[in-house]
């Protein structure tokens, strides 16, 4: 067995798993592992593209974001890539999560099937917590501004995965990915468009590429490099 055709049957076993053996997977870490406070999101939802992905966010505002997309099928691998998040949304998630109690307790509604619903997880670790919360409707206003946080961080590095794989596969699909996150910067939902800053100058200096998609490319790069 290759190793590809392995990554490929461990990630369809994981994402076969029944909703309440989820949460026993092992944990995304940051580059700096298990030293500091850290918010773990998780979401899984079968029909949806990618059908698993999940953020970590520790106190320092080191981050890894991991995603299985439909691709992952093909290479075996999963998406992933660590940034340093932005001060706002780490302070966010992490004012947010001691308003919840660091997700202490557990949901009183039934959890779904992940082939209908989303079935989204927060874990809270450090010294003297290690809490998990599953749920899948957010049920009050705190649990929805975390889980929008981590809905459009995800939107932008899918944008952002896409992009790379369209410069080198599917260059007449560029455009309207890029529309897409240049609507999104505009209604302030491209969350942390600082870490496609490398993908984005690569677009907006390939001369492959049509001026009017270099111009796109290059107009959210500088959205990007501002923090917009």
């Amino acid at each position: 067995m290759s190793r590809g055709t392995k990554y490929v049957l461990v990630f369809s076993t994981f994402l076969l798993m029944p909703s309440w053996s989820i949460s026993q997977n092992p944990q995304l870490h940051t580059r700096n592992g298990k030293r500091f406070p850290t918010v773990v999101f998780t979401s899984v939802l079968w029909t949806a593209d990618p059908s698993y992905y999940s953020v970590a966010i520790d106190s320092m505002g080191a981050a890894t974001y991991l995603s299985a997309p439909n691709s992952v099928e093909n290479t075996g691998v999963p998406y992933t890539i660590e940034f340093q998040v932005s001060d706002r949304t780490r302070r966010i998630t992490f004012t947010v999560a001691q308003r919840l109690d660091f997700f202490a307790g557990d949901p009183a509604a039934p959890i779904p099937s992940p082939d209908r619903s989303s079935i989204r997880t927060l874990t809270y670790t450090d010294g003297y917590f290690n809490n998990r919360f599953t749920y899948s409707t957010p049920s009050n206003p705190d649990l929805d501004e975390l889980t929008s946080v981590f809905e459009e961080l995800s939107e932008t590095f899918e944008s952002g995965r896409k992009l790379a794989y369209y410069q080198e596969n599917d260059k007449n699909a560029i455009d309207a990915e890029l529309q897409q996150l240049r609507a999104r910067a505009e209604r302030h939902r491209a969350r942390e468009l600082q870490a496609l800053v490398p993908v984005l100058r690569r677009l907006a200096a390939d001369q492959r590429l049509a001026n009017a998609t270099r111009n796109e490319a290059g107009t959210l790069l500088q959205l990007a490099q501002h923090g917009r």
